[in-house]
């Protein structure tokens, strides 16, 4: 055997590469691509879905008080069949009043009858706000009486001054 025979082993070499792994990639990057597409697909189906069913939601709950402000007023209407109720209504707006029965009427400082529909009731509803402003509100207005003269001082004129006491002079007597 020659010497020469065994120095002659060539170097190992790699393998070229092949490309698979490359492949690999596209097909993961193609996938990947194709997942993204359905999903965006079936996000903007589920919004809408779930928008509508939220206005659904809503429209529901619209329609029960509706049918519950109809049932009031369906009540309220049937009330009007009763002649008891007719009468206890004709007595508190219009003021009227059964044959034999003797009508009173409280007469405010204005002189316009004071009723259950009155201007002084009504003033109370033309406070707006929290509880906590309308009670300070309505304890500030107690503690300023009204005076009387004041309901003569929207008329225009002033308020007639009142005679001096008796025994003082006055410009007419010098």
């Amino acid at each position: 055997m020659d010497k020469a025979g065994d120095a002659v082993v060539p170097p190992p070499t790699t393998p070229p590469p092949t490309g698979r792994a490359f492949g690999v990639t596209w097909r993961l990057i193609l996938l990947g691509v194709v997942i993204a597409a359905i999903a965006m697909t079936l996000a903007q189906s589920l919004r809408v879905y779930f928008a509508q069913s939220s206005e659904i939601a809503q429209l529901r709950a619209d329609i029960d008080a509706e049918r519950a402000t109809i049932a009031h007023l369906e009540d309220q209407l049937q009330r009007w069949d009763d002649p008891e109720f007719v009468k206890a209504e004709a007595r508190e707006r219009l003021g009227w009043v059964m044959p034999g029965d003797v009508g009173y009427r409280v007469i405010g400082h204005d002189g316009e009858p004071i009723g259950g529909d009155s201007a002084v009731l009504g003033e109370e509803d033309t406070m707006t706000g929290p509880w906590y402003e309308r009670l300070w509100g309505s304890v500030a207005a107690a503690d300023q009486p009204v005076d009387e003269d004041e309901g003569d001082a929207g008329s225009g004129e002033p308020a007639p001054s009142p005679p001096p006491p008796s025994g003082t002079p006055t410009d007419e007597d010098e």
